[in-house]
Parts: C-alpha cells; structure tokens; sequence
C-alpha cells in the first residue's frame, strides 16, 4: 500500500509517548487531538446555532443571469467577499451587504484569461486563481478586480493554498508526474522550491474529491485523520492535528481506497474525515463520516476554543433522519459545505447549499411556518425570497458553551 513509510513513521510517534520530539524538533505533546467520539452528551441534541455568537445573515444579489449554484469556497479581503463557484468556473465579488460587484477575470483564450477556475485562494489584497488546464495562477487586484500577472507551472494540481510566507502550493488529489509527492511549493516567481506530501505508490490508491485536503499551511491525506502543518524552514512537515471518531477509518488502511469502498458497499463502520477548517483561537470545525443504523453520511464536528467538542451525539447534524434543524438543512450538510474562516475579522463565512435546500425543501418550508427558525433576520430573508437563493451566514464562534 502507498504511504506505507509515512504511516510507519506516524503509528511511532503515537505508540511512543517518551520520545520526546518528532523528526523536525517539535514536541509529541504539541500534538492536539480533537476528540468526536468522547464528548459531554447532552439531554437532547443541540443546535450548530448555538455554539455560534454575533451572527448576521445577508442574501447575495446577482442578476438572474449570473445566480450562484453552488458557493465551494469563501474569502475575505477588505469590505469584500470573494465566492467561487466552481460549476460556473467563476469567482464572484460581493460587498459585505451582498451586493453584486462582478466576476474576478474572464474565461478565454487571451494571455490575461483562463479556460477555469480549479481554486482559488487571497493573499496580501490579491486573488489567486489556479487554472488547472492552464498549468497557472492568475493574479488579481482585489480593490478594482483587474488583472495583475500570471505565473506559470511546469506542472499541475487540483487546489491551491498561498502560504503565509507567500509562496504557493498546489495540491493534488493524487500522485501526477515522475515522482511521489503531492504538494508543490512554488515562489511567486513560479520557480519550484520544494515538494511535500510524500507517497508510495504500490498501486490500490485512488483519491475521491472530498478527501484529502489543503487549507492554509494544513493539509490532510486522503482518507486519513491526521492533519499536517507545512514546514518550510525544515525538512520535514509535523503532525498538528488527531481528529478522532467512532468507527474511524485506521490509518494503516489510509492509502487503501478499494478497501474503503469495499466497506461502504458492504456497510461496514469505517468513517472518514473530510473537510476541516481551522480558527485563530484554537478552534477547529470539519465534517466526518458517519453511520448510524441504515443511515450514513457526513457530520459536522466542532471544537470550541475552550477545548469542548461537539459531534453526532451531542449535536444536531445531518447523517441520521429527525436529527436536523433548519441551520443543518440549510448550511451543514456535509461534506463539500464547509464554513471558512476569516482572519480579518476572526469570523467564519457559510453559504447555504442550493443542493441540500432543494433535498430538504419541504421540512424548511415547515420550518419557517413553525417558527423553528431561531433568527428573525434568516426567517424575514426566507419568508420574502426564493429558498434556493444563496444566504450568507457571518458568525463567531462561542469561546465556551
């Protein structure tokens, strides 16, 4: 299996508590784990929206020719919000009241256009956009959206992350070239300066695309639930991050896709994290596989910065039939709706799924006739608009519950 070294290397370090550093110097004990499967249980289940605080909500108001269908990822620069939407391979530009700015660059063939938009990230007031068929990331002014440079690869990715030492990493799902690393690191100048993310490739390995992830310096295996900090100033990477659940996938299967798949066919208990998002207080949100009786799919864990956890049985999520709320129908059904976070104003960004609202159409419509809706703000934009028009929700989360 692929990752074989690696995962040797990872099961020391936690069979080992006396060996006091890992490969790079740094503490074991630096190491947090977050755990879902031991959590305070509560009389009932709670609501996602109670872990949240100075929460606002906003319609986005494009014209009818350019709706968002699905907003995949969020950004904030200055008063300006940043939404791609990777099925109309477009990056939109909001105020914060949600008011249409327009599209940041233009799909063609000319040396300041892209044949798509594979991700995008901000950095230091620009927009980053990898174009995957281009091999290039295409700079933009946020203040203005104009076009400011593009830098070419040698090769390519799948996702796109801006280090904060500004250098640039593309990461693929999947081994592609001659060698056996994941992740490229390239300066702004395009010149490649490392590669991280190591493999071994002994066949039985396929990435699906909501495992395996980078977010900011963090980045995580397919199918793993071991989260690492990109090292730059050393050799190499450090685990950061334990995430545990029940029926957690064992990382020694963690290159192992056709067993994975052989257990969801066969219902088998072997979960997954999928997409993490990371806070500046020590908090952490993410979504994970989850199965309960015949019902399976993926819900949303949650760490405070106090260290309290939430997960499937203390918090309201959308895995199992009758543990939702509207907040869950509408912003949290995983695994691809995730909240990101802004440093800037130390908030996270969520935009409800037009796919989950269109499953969950009806129960929202009782919902909102029940008065189950906790924020008059949400309940006045829904009771006016269509429900599968795009919502922002703004919020913090709370310190301690």
């Amino acid at each position: 299996m692929k990752n074989s070294r690696l995962l040797i290397f990872s099961f020391l370090i936690f069979l080992f508590p006396s060996c006091a550093k890992d490969a790079n110097g740094e503490s074991k004990s630096e190491i947090i784990v977050i755990d879902f499967e031991n959590v305070v249980e509560t009389d009932s289940l709670i609501s996602p929206r109670e872990l949240f605080s100075e929460v606002e909500f906003f319609l986005l108001k494009t014209p009818d020719s350019l709706k968002i269908t699905i907003a995949s990822k969020i950004r904030q620069v200055g008063d300006k919000l940043f939404i791609l939407d990777q099925k109309r391979n477009n990056i939109f530009a909001f105020d914060k009241a949600g008011n249409f700015l327009g599209l940041v660059g233009w799909q063609g063939q000319g040396p300041t256009e892209f044949s798509e938009v594979s991700d995008f990230d901000v950095h230091d007031k620009h927009i980053y956009i990898y174009s995957r068929g281009d091999f290039s990331v295409f700079i933009f002014d946020s203040t203005n959206l104009e076009f400011i440079r593009r830098i070419k690869f040698e090769d390519w990715g799948m996702q796109i992350s801006v280090l904060n030492s500004g250098n640039i990493a593309l990461y693929s799902l999947m081994i592609e070239g001659d060698d056996s690393y994941n992740i490229n690191i390239y300066s702004q100048e395009g010149v490649l300066l490392d590669k991280r993310m190591f493999y071994d490739e002994e066949g039985n390995y396929q990435a699906m695309n909501y495992t395996g992830f980078i977010s900011g310096d963090y980045y995580t295996y397919p199918l793993s639930s071991i989260i690492y900090k990109i090292n730059e100033d050393a050799k190499n990477d450090s685990i950061k991050y334990e995430i545990n659940f029940p029926g957690r996938l064992p990382e020694s299967d963690a290159s192992n896709y056709m067993l994975f798949t052989q257990n969801e066919r066969n219902k088998k208990n072997d979960n997954i994290l999928t997409k993490f998002e990371l806070g500046g207080q020590g908090e952490f949100i993410c979504h994970y596989h989850f199965r309960e009786g015949s019902s399976n799919g993926f819900t949303l864990g949650v760490r405070l910065a106090s260290g309290e956890t939430f997960g499937h049985l203390n918090l309201k999520h959308a895995a199992a039939k009758g543990k939702r709320d509207i907040y869950v129908r509408m912003f949290f059904k995983g695994p691809y709706n995730m909240p990101y976070y802004s440093k800037q104003t130390e908030s996270y960004f969520v935009a409800s799924n037009s796919e989950s609202v269109g499953i969950y159409y009806d129960e929202i419509s009782v919902d909102i006739r029940s008065g189950s809706v906790y924020d008059d703000e949400l309940l006045s934009i829904l009771s006016h608009t269509d429900l599968e028009e795009i919502v922002i929700m703004k919020f913090k989360l709370k310190d301690s519950f």
